[in-house]
């Protein structure tokens, strides 16, 4: 079927129909995108004669976890899957020009990856709901014949009327030449859309386009989402997100059989097939206790979403973040100066959104709790309170010493903060934040700051990259002709492809094959075992002895379908590396926990000892939960020593450079 042919057969059904998220989003939302497709594809049987309108299978973060954590490519898992349900749309989520990654594309990044992966149902948004962003995305999907779903971003604020909304809608009509070859998706992340809100807002649509297809996506953290959903569908929307009820947990999605019964009830046919449906869900149980560990630590339902807007898919791995860096305690502060940020600067929580929001808020209470504890925690949100709720955001209605508070309140913000108010993502949604915010995050530098900043979309912004020197850069590192899907997963995340890649070439398919239970914990005493099939044959590898450690040393013996091999591996005490950390001024330590991904800068290239660099230049890239942060020089130097390699983990002060100062001379005018 045409794009337009599903639009008008979605149009015509008789009542309303599901699209299931149980596969992509269910994992995403309650358990950190560590569902494994070899869990997964048991139930690609029951959806394929479920009578879902799509399955959505892949994209958002699941593709990055993919090969970060699971080792399993996101086009492993779209063969896998047409090949068991290929009577199903397969969908995928992509962040207009961020795609599946985090930051701005070039154009012609975009319209080279969008037009090689094979998916049916292209679900795109903007967390400005800048729909210029989305151009290059909608070109390419439309004039493949796939369909298009463009999404508003949704939540609740002064801001945020039914008028707006409805510009946003008629920007994107424009953009998609009408209401026939697409389907618009209410993107309702945190939950956040109370009953008679979503349904008014609904009905607007439907008065302005009665032909418009409307998906309503709604997370269910708030505990009202199925009485949300009701009074979407009352008013007019044909699609709804749900997952198994087997998978639902407090941050994901409504659960299938509920919402089937209530809609029936309440005389809105469903277009299911109901036994299949609980066939499904019966499967999940079988599996589910696996991944019982990857649950955020935070339970239950939280209608305090509301105000501190939190999204499904960053509230795991927020608290995930914050129990390895041992500041879980402070996540009800965070969250609370979350609910006065978002009133400050004004965007929609969804990612990046989220992550900068999650990032610079709990950057700024943690440097609270380090200087003054647990009285400075509740100085700053005390602080942000006063100005945001009692003086109404009135700067000057602040004291003088709240006032310079205040312009060191987003100082250390990360870089992707910086970005943002620099228009590096597109235009926000209501207009750029007030004039202290861009003091207090650039300093004296702020005027010239906002001399840069951008009203374009990225897509006329962002310079194109050179696709063949990349493709070569990434041939050289592997020293063999890259693949075309490496070449792919290598430009939306270069760090993370190489070390899959590296994984994949010394282990194979082994995150295919091995049970759940044997790739997370392993084989544990002599005597277990572990059996499955690979390639058509089947395998056995038991677990014989293993050895005293001595020296860093044990030896592990196993036997693989009966023959006996030795392996030797190594201890943490196998070798131990002192951690040298940043004490002096010509020390450049790292600013927060995180992952090196690029030593250097896009102009230069790979920085070296004995390269001179100059005041704020970028001199190395720390990925931190999902965002990078620039690391620049503090002033004009001599690099003496780089003491970290590139994709090394480093802790907050670690010592990355020593910079030996330099007088730069400028250079002389020309003599005609």
């Amino acid at each position: 079927m045409s794009s337009k042919e599903i639009v008008k057969a979605v149009r015509d059904l008789k009542g309303v129909c599901f699209t299931s998220v149980g596969m992509r989003d269910a994992g995403q939302s309650d358990f950190k995108n560590r569902h494994r497709i070899y869990d997964l594809k048991t139930l690609a049987p029951y959806y394929n004669n479920m009578g879902l309108f799509s399955a959505e299978c892949h994209g958002g973060a699941r593709w990055h976890v993919g090969i970060m954590n699971r080792r399993e490519s996101p086009f492993e898992e779209i063969n896998i899957l047409r090949e068991l349900m290929p009577d199903v749309l397969l969908q995928t989520l992509i962040r207009e020009t961020n795609l599946w990654g985090y930051r701005p594309y070039p154009k012609n990044v975009i319209e080279y990856v969008v037009s090689k992966v094979d998916i049916d149902v292209w679900r795109c948004f903007s967390f400005l709901n800048d729909v210029r962003n989305m151009r290059a995305v909608a070109e390419v999907v439309m004039k493949r014949g796939r369909l298009f779903e463009p999404t508003i971003s949704f939540t609740v604020a002064d801001w945020a009327t039914n008028e707006y909304y409805l510009s946003v809608v008629r920007d994107i009509i424009d953009l998609c030449g009408g209401v026939d070859e697409i389907v618009l998706c209410i993107k309702d992340m945190a939950g956040v859309g109370d009953i008679g809100r979503i349904g008014n807002l609904v009905d607007a649509i439907k008065q302005t386009y009665p032909e418009l297809v409307i998906n309503y996506h709604r997370h269910i953290t708030d505990g009202l989402a199925i009485p949300a959903m009701l009074s979407a569908a009352r008013a007019g929307a044909k699609i709804f997100d749900v997952q198994e009820d087997s998978l639902v947990r407090f941050y994901g999605h409504s659960p299938i059989l509920s919402v089937h019964a209530i809609f029936e009830e309440s005389g809105i046919h469903v277009h299911l097939n109901r036994s299949e449906a609980e066939a499904a869900v019966q499967k999940v149980r079988e599996w589910i206790g696996h991944y019982e560990w990857a649950e955020s630590p935070f339970k239950g339902l939280d209608h305090t979403v509301t105000l501190h807007k939190m999204p499904g898919g960053a509230f795991p791995s927020s608290f995930e973040q914050a129990q390895k860096a041992e500041f879980l305690h402070l996540m009800p502060a965070i969250l609370k100066l979350m609910s006065l940020y978002n009133r400050i600067v004004k965007y929609f929580d969804v990612t990046p959104g989220s992550q900068i929001t999650w990032v610079t808020c709990s950057g700024i209470v943690n440097r609270y709790a380090k200087e003054r504890g647990d009285a400075g925690v509740r100085h700053v949100i005390e602080l942000v309170t006063r100005f945001v709720e009692k003086k109404f955001q009135d700067f000057d209605a602040m004291e003088k010493g709240e006032q310079e508070e205040l312009l060191m309140l987003f100082r250390n913000a990360p870089g992707d903060f910086k970005n943002l108010l620099l228009g590096n993502y597109g235009r926000l949604p209501v207009g750029w934040p007030a004039e202290w915010v861009y003091r207090s995050t650039f300093g004296d530098e702020w005027k010239d700051k906002i001399k840069e900043r951008k009203e374009l979309s990225p897509l006329d912004a962002v310079p194109e990259d050179d696709l063949e020197k990349i493709r070569k850069e990434l041939s050289d590192n592997l020293g063999r002709e890259a693949s075309e899907e490496e070449f792919i997963l290598y430009l939306m995340h270069p760090k993370d492809a190489l070390e899959f890649i590296e994984f994949r070439e010394k282990y194979g398919e082994a995150p295919l094959a091995l049970p759940t239970n044997v790739w997370r914990e392993g084989l544990k005493k002599p005597g277990d075992r572990v059996d499955f099939e690979l390639w058509g044959k089947p395998y056995t590898i038991e677990l014989v002895s293993v050895g005293a450690e001595h020296e860093g040393i044990v030896h592990v013996v196993m036997k693989v379908n009966n023959k006996t091999r030795v392996y030797k591996v190594e201890t943490p005490r196998a070798k131990k590396v002192e951690i040298r950390m940043a004490k002096t001024p010509n020390e450049i330590g790292a600013p927060i926990n995180g992952n090196i991904w690029r030593i250097g800068n896009p102009e230069r290239g790979m920085l070296k000892v004995g390269d001179i660099v100059h005041k704020g230049e970028e001199i190395a890239n720390l990925e931190a939960m999902k965002m990078e942060n620039a690391i620049v020089a503090p002033f004009d130097g001599q690099i003496s020593e780089v003491c970290v390699k590139l994709n090394d983990t480093v802790q907050e002060g670690q010592l990355l450079f020593i910079l030996e100062k330099v007088q730069i001379k400028e250079p002389m005018g020309r003599i005609d």
